[in-house]
């Protein structure tokens, strides 16, 4: 009997030594695990990122750096339910708009001053929620505009520069090309929103607001009315507007600079007749920018190891190195300082890289309310869609839609 507990004994106690060892040498032990997510970033920055993540792994010794890559549709729902579990990511790749909102959740780290001194300040001042620093900016781009010169050598003698430009010329081109003068995902996310900020709109408070609200929402108006805009304005995305620009039935788009290699790649015939110029704007001259962040769960179990590889993620080597296979823009400030950024050819894929870059020297500032940005995105969306689609619009009834928006969002504020 005592030796067969002996032998049970020495049989455990050899289970437990293997289940020791395993565990000192399993790499995927979760203290050693970090864990980092990103949104729809395969298979374009597949290689570089898992060239930082090797390179961090070297110098952590022991750790490995687990990366999932979450499709965009799924992105909001996953990241909800893992920041607000009790084991969330340690990092995650997320747009401001949605970051927001969890910051105001009070679920994320926020960061010291000393921590952004690598960035560009423009893009410290996007992440800030009541003066705190929610998230570390990783890359962005600023939209240019891209034009059909054949077209418009025929049609115009002047440079289109404004979106009042285009409103102008818009019987012009229609006319005497039989394309639309412009096309853009324009009920898409925050894409009106940003155009009514060129004008100096952000929540309808003043008269001069009103009035600038009026004048742009007319604007649309006619020309959708007039046909001068596809009739599926309201329901396209932005990689759609691309596709009709390369089906040539668009004179003028504005899209972000990682997309124009799209245009080369699947329609070089448009892509030879192509120009491109800064992004479509007001008489301000300020352009818009579209930011992608990095945030650290307040629940993670590694948040200083998760900030030390966005250091290195976001180094200027790494930085560069991401800017040259995607055409996005560094949000390191010692990058952006580097001539590739300054010293482009006459390419249009070269040249709206160092159009992009020189967009940010000059951006809007005007201040948005952020607690409920997603919000008011789509109640300024609602409101043009409302006034695009209903016959009768007029000035008196986009005036009267436009007082309604305005006591929409004064509510938000009560």
């Amino acid at each position: 009997m005592i030796k067969k507990v002996s032998i049970s004994l020495l049989i455990l106690l050899i289970i437990l030594s293997f289940g020791l060892i395993f565990k000192k040498k399993n790499p995927l032990n979760n203290s050693k695990k970090i864990t980092f997510w990103s949104i729809q970033l395969k298979p374009v920055y597949e290689k570089q990122i898992y060239n930082v993540i090797n390179e961090f792994e070297k110098e952590h010794k022991g750790y490995k750096i687990v990366w999932i890559d979450i499709p965009l549709q799924e992105a909001q729902k996953r990241t909800l339910a893992s920041v607000l579990s009790s084991t969330p990511p340690d990092l995650i790749n997320l747009n401001p708009d949605f970051s927001i909102l969890l910051a105001q959740r009070n679920v994320l780290e926020f960061f010291k001053e000393e921590d952004t001194l690598d960035y560009d300040k423009n893009l410290i001042e996007k992440l800030k929620y009541k003066d705190k620093i929610y998230a570390l900016p990783f890359y962005f781009t600023s939209p240019v505009t891209i034009y059909n010169k054949e077209i418009t050598d025929k049609c115009l003698k002047n440079k289109i520069k404004t979106y009042d430009d285009i409103y102008k010329n818009s019987s012009k081109i229609k006319e005497c090309s039989g394309v639309s003068p412009f096309v853009s995902s324009i009920n898409e996310n925050d894409t009106f929103y940003k155009i009514l900020n060129k004008y100096g709109v952000s929540n309808l408070k003043t008269d001069f607001e009103k009035s600038q609200a009026l004048k742009v929402y007319s604007m649309f108006n006619e020309m959708y009315k007039k046909s001068y805009l596809p009739k599926d304005i309201l329901t396209i995305n932005h990689r759609e507007v691309v596709e009709k620009y390369m089906s040539n039935q668009a004179a003028y788009v504005v899209i972000g600079s990682n997309f124009v290699n799209m245009i080369k790649q699947n329609a070089n015939d448009i892509y030879e007749k192509s120009q491109i110029e800064e992004q479509l704007t007001t008489s301000n001259g300020k352009y818009d920018i579209a930011l992608m962040n990095l945030i650290i769960p307040k629940k993670a179990k590694n948040k200083k190891l998760a900030l030390e590889f966005i250091k290195l993620l976001t180094n200027k080597e790494n930085q560069l190195e991401l800017s040259k296979i995607t055409n996005v823009l560094p949000a390191n400030k010692y990058a952006l300082e580097d001539d590739y950024f300054k010293n482009c050819s006459d390419d249009l894929y070269d040249k709206s890289r160092c159009i992009s870059a020189s967009q940010l020297k000059n951006l809007i500032t005007l201040k948005t309310p952020l607690e409920n940005k997603k919000v008011i995105n789509e109640l300024f969306n609602k409101t043009l869609e409302e006034i695009l689609l209903d016959e009768n619009s007029s000035n008196e009834t986009i005036k009267t839609k436009i007082e309604i928006l305005a006591k929409e969002l004064e509510k938000l504020e009560e």
